[in-house]
């Protein structure tokens, strides 16, 4: 497992276990979880809100952290941070070396290129819909901030997770809580 702390949000990444990528994306979730609320219950629970099948966002019900996954194969990558300090979070990767035709999403204007699309990526999971807002609805300030229609704004930021891999960081904070200082 790799991993690093930005702006007081934990992320993991490490190559799938034997088992599946939900398994190493449940058992870094945990790890990370457990250092923010040692002694909570650590079940993660996924339910789709369009479905309501079991998958979608990790939800750790008795834990009071907010949770966020992204596969980039053969990566998992997730990043978990405090409640009370994070109102809404996502996390995306890709692998450097890909190859993405995403010319369809964004037609007739030009497809982002790849950090760009991770970027979107992030800012759609932390707003919770996904891909039911167009991405190409998600506007980027040169302040580093990103918004989404009915979604409010998200603040992104880079994870440098080394040559092979992109991973960007959507992080919108409760509105009375101050940026994190980094902590180990």
């Amino acid at each position: 497992m790799r991993r690093t702390t930005i702006e007081g949000v934990r992320v993991a990444w490490a190559p799938v276990s034997s088992g599946d990528r939900r398994e190493t994306a449940d058992a870094l979730i945990r790890a990370l979880a457990a250092e923010l609320a040692p002694g909570s219950d650590l079940h993660i629970v996924r339910r789709c809100p369009v479905c309501g099948g079991p998958h979608g966002r990790p939800v750790l019900p008795s834990a009071p952290v907010r949770a966020s996954i992204a596969y980039a194969e053969p990566w998992t990558v997730v990043a978990v941070a405090a409640a009370d300090d994070v109102a809404a979070l996502g996390i995306d990767a890709e692998p450097a070396a890909a190859a993405l035709d995403l010319a369809a999403l964004f037609a007739p204007a030009d497809p982002p290129d790849l950090r760009r699309w991770t970027q979107i990526e992030a800012v759609l999971k932390a707003d919770g819909r996904g891909l039911l807002v167009p991405p190409d609805r998600v506007r980027f300030a040169r302040d580093g901030a990103a918004t989404v229609p009915g979604g409010g704004e998200y603040r992104i930021l880079p994870v440098p997770a080394g040559a092979e891999l992109l991973v960007s960081l959507a992080v919108r904070r409760p509105r009375s809580a101050p940026t994190p200082t980094r902590r180990p």
